[in-house]
């Protein structure tokens, strides 16, 4: 369980959450309504704001992934005895890799109804391949500050599942989308729960 004795991690969550709070916002800078002078009359515009439905679905998504790594991130700072500089440097590229969501968002979005869609697709199953294996690494040196036990080996079971998952999200995609953002979201769903034992201690 996590260490109650911990030394005070307060610059490095606030700087991650901070981090977290700006993906999230520019996120929300996407959804423009981007609407024709033909917008008129009601029915007009609300065919317009319906057509977009592929922004909406890909910021529900994004934004639902980054609350999940949020809370994710904050779990596994409570396993964290100090800050120290690998520590830091390995949660720095955590958020550099976070940082890009929005931008591998907007492409989804922008290419989900066309022929593109897939490549956008890999792209963005794509760079959660990536900030998985960022989870990984911050996780094991946190791992490495004191002896596992058994809650921490579950929770390294399931951040290295997300690997291979994302992986083959990722080359799924260039056939099927949809099938690579359920994959993906079966990862988002296994994390909401492997967080929870840490958070509410069941």
């Amino acid at each position: 369980m996590p260490d109650t004795e911990r030394p005070d991690n307060a610059r490095l969550e606030a700087f991650s959450d901070g981090v977290f709070a700006v993906v999230i916002t520019l996120l929300a800078l996407d959804l423009k309504p981007e609407l024709t002078d033909s917008a008129r009359d009601s029915r007009t515009l609300l065919w317009q704001l319906a057509s977009r439905w592929p922004t909406y679905l890909a910021f529900v998504a994004s934004f639902s992934t980054v609350l999940i790594m949020w809370i994710d991130h904050h779990g596994i700072l409570k396993f964290a005895r100090r800050a120290d500089t690998p520590v830091l440097f390995a949660n720095g590229f955590l958020m550099l890799l976070t940082t890009l969501v929005p931008f591998t968002t907007s492409l989804l979005s922008a290419h989900l109804m066309e022929p593109s869609g897939s490549m956008a697709g890999a792209l963005y199953s794509g760079l959660f391949v990536l900030i998985n294996l960022a989870y990984n690494l911050l996780w094991s040196l946190l791992q490495r500050q004191h002896a596992p036990d058994a809650l921490e080996h579950r929770l390294t079971w399931h951040y290295r599942l997300g690997f291979p998952v994302y992986l083959v999200a990722t080359v799924v995609a260039l056939w099927s989308l949809p099938l690579s953002l359920a994959l993906c979201a079966g990862m988002w769903a296994l994390w909401s729960a492997n967080m929870r034992p840490v958070h509410d201690g069941v």
